[in-house]
């Protein structure tokens, strides 16, 4: 239970080497960082640390031996339902899917009506903020929606690829890889003859943050020459339990989410973004991020998927010599 302190005294140890400068080749012609709320951008490991305890507060542990049933019971109506997925077409797929979701305890709410939803992404990119491993299930269940699995400059986990494979099963999604150059070419392509709804959703910070600011969006994953719609993820967990942990994997972090009781999703879509005239790739990705930031009302920063790895491996190296 002291995982939280310990953080807390490892952090303030490598703070002074933390600046996180934006990386060359990531801020665009401008270089200029953008705004937050509150003025100052915060340090990278605002975004990465829980405010509270590290993992989950005292009432999850407490839990914890009936969530253990919960996440087998739910482990084995995810493996279900995938069986059933592989023997559908991909449209049938939907159909049952939103019995699933709330037997997963996953609640979703949204600003908008299915159908105000699919005229709104209707050919066009969605560019969201990234809050856990399963944004993409809340997300999932409008319209014909793609998403990006993985981005161009990370590639993809095995841990990832698993996952949205099971998500493309149990909803009918279409999960496209950011390496398959050409499946994303000819959706693109297809935006231009093909009448039907159809919408890309990318994670536009490459990471996942911990609710309390904002990593800098990407203009390679927006920047496409179409509008962008801001999709704002709020994500409420129940008994005190954290929905990303910093320094626990994929699997572990994955297994706690299954095993709560509730989680809540509230899924604000705002108007679409286009870029302006003379408007860099870079500044139209940090006017996307500031306006999903603004209703979430946390701060932007230019801190990277990259600054994230660094001072987690920083904190690791400091542990290690403590």
């Amino acid at each position: 239970m002291h995982l939280s302190a310990d953080m807390s005294r490892d952090r303030a140890a490598i703070r002074t080497a933390d600046a996180s400068p934006p990386m060359r080749g990531l801020t665009g012609n401008r270089g200029e960082a953008p705004r937050s709320p509150a003025g100052a951008m915060p340090d990278v490991s605002h975004l990465c640390e829980a405010e509270g305890p590290a993992i989950a507060a005292w009432p999850f542990w407490l839990y914890s031996p009936v969530g253990v049933v919960v996440l087998l019971v739910r482990s084995l109506l995810l493996a279900s339902f995938g069986g059933i997925g592989r023997l559908l077409p991909r449209h049938w797929r939907p159909v049952p899917y939103p019995l699933l979701r709330r037997l997963l305890g996953i609640v979703v709410e949204r600003n908008l009506s299915t159908a105000e939803i699919v005229r709104l992404t209707d050919k066009r990119i969605v560019a969201v903020n990234h809050v856990s491993v399963l944004d993409t299930l809340a997300m999932t269940g409008v319209g014909r929606p793609n998403f990006l699995s993985g981005t161009a400059l990370r590639g993809e986990s095995t841990f990832n690829a698993v996952l949205f494979r099971l998500v493309e099963l149990i909803s009918g999604a279409r999960l496209i890889p950011a390496q398959d150059r050409r499946a994303l070419a000819d959706l693109f392509r297809s935006w231009r003859s093909v009448p039907e709804e159809s919408s890309f959703y990318v994670p536009a910070e490459m990471t996942i943050n911990n609710g309390r600011g904002l990593f800098r969006f990407h203009p390679t994953l927006i920047d496409r020459g179409v509008p962008v719609v801001p999709l704002a993820i709020r994500l409420t967990t129940s008994l005190g339990l954290v929905a990303h942990p910093f320094m626990s994997g994929g699997l572990a972090t994955l297994s706690r989410l299954l095993m709560a009781p509730r989680l809540r999703f509230e899924l604000t879509y705002l108007p679409a973004l286009s870029p302006v005239e003379g408007e860099d790739g870079q500044a139209f990705a940090d006017r996307v991020q500031r306006a999903v930031a603004d209703h979430l009302g946390i701060p932007t920063t230019t801190h990277t998927v990259e600054a994230k790895r660094a001072y987690r491996e920083r904190l690791r190296q400091t542990r290690r010599a403590a």
